[in-house]
C-alpha cells in the first residue's frame, strides 16, 4: 500500500516538473509524451532511481529489524543482568552467613578447648592428689 502511495507521489512530482517545464517553454509533440520510446536514457536513469530508492528502502527495512532484535536481546540481557546481580546479592549474604558461622564454630570450638584443658588440670590435680592419699596409705600400712 504505500508503496502504491509513493508511486502516485512521485508520478504527480513527475508530471508537476513537466507541466511547470510546458509553461516555461514551448515543447514538442515528444517531449509530451509520458512514455517514449526513442528516448530511453530518461527510462534507465529513472529505473536506476527507483532500484536505488528501493535499495534504500530495503537497508531501511533491515536496519530497523537488526535494531529491533538488538532492542529485544538488550531487554533479555538486562533481565539476564538483573538476574546474576540477585544472584550475586544471594551468594555475597550466604558468604557473608557462612563466615559468620564459621566464626561462631572456632569460638565455640576454642572454648570447648578451654573447657577440656581446665578439666584436664582439675583431674590431674585430682589424680596427683589420690596417688599421694594413696602412698600415704600405703606408707602407714
Amino acid at each position: 500500500m504505500k508503496l502504491i502511495s509513493t508511486l502516485l507521489k512521485k508520478f504527480k512530482k513527475s508530471s508537476s516538473n513537466t507541466s511547470s517545464q510546458k509553461l516555461g517553454s514551448t515543447s514538442s509533440e515528444s517531449s509530451r509524451n509520458i512514455w517514449s520510446h526513442s528516448n530511453m536514457s530518461t527510462y534507465d536513469e529513472k529505473l536506476k532511481k527507483y532500484e536505488i530508492q528501493q535499495k534504500k528502502a530495503e537497508e531501511v527495512k533491515e536496519i530497523r529489524q537488526e535494531r529491533r532484535t538488538l532492542r529485544r536481546q538488550n531487554r533479555f540481557l538486562g533481565f539476564q543482568n538483573d538476574v546474576l546481580t540477585l544472584q550475586n546479592q544471594r551468594l555475597a549474604s550466604e558468604k557473608h552467613n557462612l563466615r559468620v558461622e564459621k566464626q561462631e564454630i572456632a569460638e565455640k570450638k576454642c572454648e570447648l578447648a578451654r573447657r577440656l584443658r581446665k578439666q584436664r588440670r582439675v583431674s590431674e590435680y585430682y589424680r596427683r592428689k589420690l596417688a599421694e592419699i594413696q602412698k600415704l596409705e600405703k606408707i602407714t600400712i
